[in-house]
């Protein structure tokens, strides 16, 4: 059953990827194709509105992307996450995803998208550890997360051990997400050596 009414993605684009060169990650290549065109390639079809939460409007912009800049400067993912929740007001819920996710699972984002419309966040659990940036939140938690700013308490990890969630693990994760490679992230060099070799096998183009 799909969630009714809106349901927003934000690509969370967050800071310089200062072992790759102080580039912004999402514009760090994979197999001939900047992450951001690789993750809108997959977001687009799947959601009717598709927003950035990044401090330099201009590569957004010039992908014709809505942009939110962080509101809690210094405060890490949890803060892309109040700028999501505070983008994603009147929506039903936001799907966020890390800006450094070159191998989006469409079946994943669909689940995150159209499972358990009650929930406060329904989030993967690739063995056992949650994937906060893969993940879907619903607007009420803002106060909650806005809460945790204000203390300083800036785990993202830790607001889910708080609120009601419904865990996609590892059973469903073989179908949705097989491989694993929709977690894979792109902050060091390595990491970026292993997205080149997935892109250039078939499946990851």
């Amino acid at each position: 059953m799909a969630v009714a009414g809106r349901i927003v993605a934000a690509i969370i684009a967050g800071g310089p990827a200062r072992r790759l060169g102080g580039v912004s990650k999402p514009l760090l290549s994979v197999g001939g194709r900047a992450i951001a065109d690789r993750q809108l390639e997959v977001l687009r079809p799947l959601f009717a509105d598709v927003v950035a939460i990044a401090n330099d409007p201009a590569p957004w912009s010039a992908r014709n992307v809505r942009v939110f800049p962080d509101r809690v400067a210094g405060a890490g993912p949890l803060g892309g996450l109040e700028a999501a929740l505070t983008a994603a007001a009147d929506a039903d819920a936001v799907v966020c995803v890390a800006g450094d996710l070159p191998f989006l699972s469409p079946a994943l984002l669909t689940a995150l998208r159209d499972r358990a419309p009650g929930a406060d966040a329904v989030a993967p659990r690739p063995g056992g550890r949650a994937e906060p940036l893969c993940a879907r939140y619903a607007p009420r938690l803002l106060p909650v997360v806005q809460a945790r700013l204000t203390s300083g308490d800036y785990a993202v990890h830790g607001l889910l051990e708080t609120v009601a969630v419904d865990w996609i693990d590892d059973t469903a994760l073989a179908t949705l997400a097989p491989g694993g490679h929709a977690f894979l992230n792109v902050n060091t060099p390595d990491e970026l050596q292993r997205a080149e070799e997935l892109a250039r096998q078939p499946a990851g183009r």
